[in-house]
C-alpha cells in the first residue's frame, strides 16, 4: 500500500529543449546561405575538400583553419592577384563540424598559435596584421554596426582575434585589394551560418560580399580542408585516445611472445629425450604405409646378399628363401613372409616381421 502512496504523490514537468538542425543543415552549417544566394540565380558549390581554382569560380567562402599550409596560401594569392577572385577568410566559427547550438558562450580563436603560420605571413603580405585578445577585461569585441565599402549593416559579431584596420583598431572585418582580385577578413563567421542568417543584416552582408567580387561566377564555400578524423578525434578526445594507446601498448607487451627463450629458466628435464624422437619417427611412418618405407630397403639389400651367397655357395639355380632359412634357422615360409609381405595389420605382426629380418640380416654375410 506504501507504494501507492508514494507513487500518488510523484509529479512530473514536460521541458522541451533545442538540439538544432536535422538532416543536411545539420552537416552544412551554411546550407541557409547557399539557398539564399541560388535564390539571386548565383551558382553555389560545396565540397569538404580543396576548391578547384581552375574553374569559373568568383568566390571562396573559407574558415581560417583550412589555410594551413604553404601550397593553400600560393594558391589564394595567385587566384586572387591574377585571376580576380574574392576570398573571404572566416577566422572564428567558420568550420562545419561545429554545432550552432553546441556554441553556448564564446569558444572561437584565443592566441596566436591558433591561427596557422603559413595564414599569418600571407596576411603579413598583404598588409593584414591582426589583434589578439581584442575587448576589454577578457571579454571579446562585440560589434553591432558594421561598415563594408561604404554600406553600414546592422550585425551582431564578437571575437577576441580580430584584424587591424589602416589605423591599427581592431575590426570585425578586413578588405584589401590584392592584384585583379580582392580577400576580405571576417572575425566571427556565426552572422552566416543557419542559426543567424536571419538575424538582423546578416544575409544582406553576405549578399554584399557577392557582389564584392571583381567578376561573376560560382560561389565555392569549402569545408574542413585541412580537419581530418583523426585530428578532430585528437582534438574532442585525446585523453580517451591515450588511455586507448596504453591499454593497447600493454596488451602487445602482455600478449607476444618473447623474442628467445630464457635459457636460465630452461630445465634440462623439459628436453625431448633420443627414444622420444624415435617413437615420434615411428609413429610417423606407422601412420604414413605402416612402415613399408622403411623395410623396402631392408629387404632389397637383403635379397642382394642372398643372391651373391648363392653364386659363391653354387647355389646360383637354387631357391634364394630356402637358403635364407637355411643360414637363419627359420623355415622357408617365415624366410618369405618376411622378405615379401608387404603391409602389416597390426603391431604384432610387424613386429615379427621385423624380428625375423634381423635374423636374416644377422646370418647372412
Amino acid at each position: 500500500m506504501l507504494p501507492f502512496l508514494l507513487l500518488a504523490s510523484c509529479s512530473y514537468k514536460e521541458e522541451t529543449r533545442e538540439i538544432g538542425h536535422k538532416g543536411k543543415a545539420r552537416i552544412n552549417p551554411f546550407l541557409a546561405a547557399e539557398r539564399f544566394l541560388a535564390e539571386y540565380d548565383f551558382e553555389i558549390e560545396s565540397k569538404s575538400g580543396w576548391p578547384d581554382l581552375e574553374d569559373e569560380v568568383s568566390l571562396v567562402i573559407i574558415p581560417a583553419s583550412a589555410i594551413s599550409a604553404r601550397g593553400y596560401t600560393d594558391d589564394l594569392d595567385q587566384w586572387a592577384n591574377y585571376q580576380g577572385g574574392h576570398v573571404v577568410v572566416l577566422l572564428s566559427y567558420g568550420e562545419s563540424y561545429l554545432s550552432d547550438w553546441g556554441i553556448s558562450d564564446f569558444s572561437g580563436l584565443d592566441e596566436a598559435d591558433d591561427l596557422a603560420d603559413p595564414f599569418t605571413e600571407w596576411m603579413g603580405e598583404l598588409g593584414v596584421e591582426f589583434e589578439f585578445d581584442a575587448g576589454e577585461d577578457n571579454d571579446p569585441l562585440t560589434v553591432e554596426k558594421l561598415d563594408f565599402l561604404g554600406e553600414e549593416f546592422e550585425v551582431f559579431m564578437e571575437a577576441k582575434v580580430c584584424p587591424l584596420d589602416v589605423d591599427d583598431e581592431a575590426v570585425m572585418i578586413r578588405s584589401v585589394e590584392h592584384g585583379e582580385g580582392r580577400v576580405t577578413v571576417i572575425a566571427d563567421a556565426r552572422p552566416f551560418r543557419n542559426r543567424w542568417i536571419g538575424d538582423y543584416d546578416h544575409a544582406a552582408l553576405l549578399l554584399a560580399l557577392e557582389d564584392a567580387a571583381p567578376y561573376e561566377g560560382t560561389t565555392a564555400f569549402v569545408r574542413n580542408v585541412s580537419l581530418s578524423f583523426f585530428g578532430l578525434l585528437w582534438g574532442r578526445a585525446w585523453p580517451a585516445v591515450i588511455a586507448l594507446i596504453l591499454l593497447v601498448i600493454f596488451w602487445l607487451w602482455k600478449s607476444l611472445p618473447r623474442f628467445g627463450p630464457l635459457d636460465s629458466q630452461e630445465s634440462t628435464a623439459q628436453a625431448r629425450a633420443y627414444d622420444h624422437h624415435l617413437e615420434a619417427l615411428g609413429d610417423f611412418h606407422w601412420r604414413l604405409d605402416h612402415a613399408e618405407g622403411l623395410l623396402r630397403p631392408l629387404r632389397d639389400a637383403l635379397i642382394e646378399r642372398a643372391q651373391r651367397l648363392a653364386l659363391t655357395s653354387g647355389h646360383r639355380e637354387g631357391d634364394v628363401f630356402q637358403l635364407i632359412a637355411e643360414r637363419s634357422g627359420i623355415s622357408r615360409e617365415r624366410a618369405e613372409r618376411a622378405m615379401t609381405f608387404e603391409k602389416s595389420k597390426d603391431a604384432g605382426t610387424f613386429t615379427r616381421l621385423v624380428a625375423d629380418l634381423q635374423t636374416i640380416h644377422l646370418s647372412i654375410p
